[in-house]
């Protein structure tokens, strides 16, 4: 995995390297230089422009999923970024679901949607954390309990 995104603040360029990748389906070999666009905060479309990306990863790292799980749970990123944090995170699970590694992931998702659920979270966010449930086919009881 590489990172040829070069300095974030031409993010233009950036926003092209993203979509050419994404077209080409070659996100996966980037994946370094997406967790990087991702943690920078100093720009939310390069941000959010790299959360629409996520979903066509086809194996996404431990970290890129990790940084995926803490973006949805930052009170700090705009609701938007979050929700979309939630749809990647929604799409990797259901890309993953059937694959002989993809219980870590799933479990790992599944026990952070606990702890935000376990707050007050705006309704729309909400919504979005529960529709990773739909993956595992499990009541939304049985994995707050967990």
């Amino acid at each position: 995995m590489s990172d040829i995104f070069g300095d974030l603040r031409e993010w233009g360029q950036v926003l092209k390297q993203i979509e050419q990748l994404r077209l080409a389906g070659q996100l996966d070999e980037h994946q370094q230089g997406l967790i990087r666009v991702l943690r920078y905060r100093c720009n939310w479309q390069l941000r959010q422009v790299s959360l629409r990306a996520a979903p066509d990863l086809s194996r996404p790292s431990d970290e890129l999923f990790g940084l995926l799980l803490e973006i949805v749970s930052d009170e700090d990123c705009g609701l938007e970024t979050r929700l979309l944090a939630c749809d990647a995170v929604r799409h990797l699970l259901h890309k993953q679901s059937g694959r002989e590694d993809a219980r870590a992931l799933e479990s790992r998702a599944f026990e952070h949607a606990a702890r935000i659920l376990e707050v007050s979270q705006p309704p729309v966010l909400r919504e979005a954390v529960e529709r990773w449930l739909v993956v595992r086919q499990e009541p939304l009881e049985q994995v707050a309990l967990a």
